[in-house]
């Protein structure tokens, strides 16, 4: 019988993450921007800084940060997550030829079996993948797909958090915000929901609110540096007006995040609240002025497939 690895991979929607031991039981971690541009027939580019080229079913593309299309459907069962998956699974397989894999879904996903269902069997793809990333072949079986609700890993990496407590846990994504209240670490699916309220929104404010006070156009990525450094940089100094801008639609975020909760008949005074997703960190400090209480994880990033990896590792060894 071929020995299997497993792999934890959390295709995101501004970025993926996966995790693995290597051959000597060390985690082992890769991570790289879920942007794609799909290559028109004979045209060939070479990857770009953290960037793979990658072909796929017949077609070739280029994930990672020379990618420019950002896939915004809630929908996780297309082209733009597979490569994502297939490709990080790549980056950590050593020599195995067969793998365990464990993936994430947003919660509105998990709570419906048919969506859930759905995406494992996109993603597992009869158990046989071929793909070639930079130049190198890759021929792998897929042994079973575990699919988890986005934000549940932080339960079994730290558990302590969560026993003989109630506890809400809120993942900010790139393009999502997952809901779930953990009972003394049991889910409760009557809590779980998802919106589309991630970082994208904050970028999408900020883009346009800059754009129209600057007069220029500026990118992704010159947001996010602009974020960085608290504001917008004129001849090398931070315009106190841009971090005016930036404070505000980050207080305008987190005062939605706090409505939306309440909508669904959820009062995060009351209640432990951790924050876990990338998105948490950007907004940190809202966060606690907001809510003093609650708990931001420090490896906020990670927590969801490093959490996935510990279940995966608990539920293969059962089976």
């Amino acid at each position: 019988m071929i020995k299997s690895k497993l792999i934890s991979v959390d295709p995101g929607k501004y970025a993926t993450k996966a995790v693995a031991l290597n051959r000597n039981n060390q985690m082992e971690k890769v991570y790289f921007r879920t942007k794609v541009f799909k290559l028109n027939n004979n045209m060939e580019l070479e990857a770009q800084g953290k960037s793979y080229n990658v072909t796929l079913e017949g077609e070739d593309y280029i994930i990672g940060d020379q990618g420019e299309e950002i896939d915004y459907a809630v929908d996780k069962a297309n082209i733009n997550h597979k490569l994502a998956t297939y490709t990080a699974a790549t980056q950590l397989l050593e020599d195995c030829k067969a793998i365990k894999l464990v993936i994430g879904c947003p919660t509105s996903i998990y709570r419906n079996k048919n969506l859930r269902d759905e995406y494992k069997n996109y993603i597992w793809n009869n158990g046989s993948v071929r793909v070639v990333v930079n130049d190198k072949s890759y021929s792998f079986l897929i042994e079973n797909v575990l699919v988890l609700p986005e934000g549940s890993g932080i339960v079994y990496t730290k558990p302590e958090l969560f026993k003989d407590k109630r506890v809400a846990v809120i993942d900010l994504g790139g393009l999502n915000m997952n809901f779930t209240i953990y009972d003394n670490l049991v889910p409760q699916p009557s809590s779980m929901f998802t919106i589309n309220h991630g970082y994208a929104e904050i970028e999408t404010k900020l883009t346009n609110e800059l754009n129209s006070m600057y007069g220029t156009s500026f990118t992704s990525n010159d947001i996010q540096n602009i974020v960085r450094q608290g504001g917008v940089k004129v001849r090398g100094t931070v315009d106190p007006k841009s971090s005016n801008v930036i404070d505000s639609i980050i207080e305008q975020y987190m005062v939605k995040l706090i409505q939306e909760t309440r909508k669904n008949n959820f009062n995060l005074d009351m209640m432990d609240v951790v924050f876990v997703g990338g998105t948490s960190l950007l907004i940190h400090d809202k966060i606690l002025h907001h809510l003093p209480h609650a708990t931001i994880m420090n490896n906020a990033l990670w927590a969801n497939v490093e959490g996935f990896y510990k279940i995966g590792a608990i539920k293969y060894e059962r089976k």
